[in-house]
């Protein structure tokens, strides 16, 4: 099954990444402890957000020389198989 599309784990827009749903429904100010956890986010923090263009070109960039060219033998020997 080939894969369509790519996604990064970023800190939770909703709880900032702080597991606590930040509404007022959700929590009392007098204890901060009692809210209810975030719906959204998984247990570090985190969503996944499909990735663009930009985010997979800065990933590359942060990637060592070696790493990348190993990366890049594979999408070439990928191409060449098929």
């Amino acid at each position: 099954m080939p894969f369509d599309k790519l996604y990064v784990r970023i800190k939770c827009l909703a709880c900032r990444g702080e597991r606590y749903k930040h509404n007022a429904a959700f929590h009392s100010p007098l204890d901060p402890y009692k809210w209810k956890r975030c719906p959204y986010c998984d247990r570090e923090g985190l969503i996944l957000i499909e990735a663009g263009e930009h985010a997979i070109v800065e990933y590359f960039e942060q990637l060592t020389q070696e790493k990348r060219k190993e990366i890049l033998e594979k999408i070439a020997q990928k191409n060449n198989g098929e």
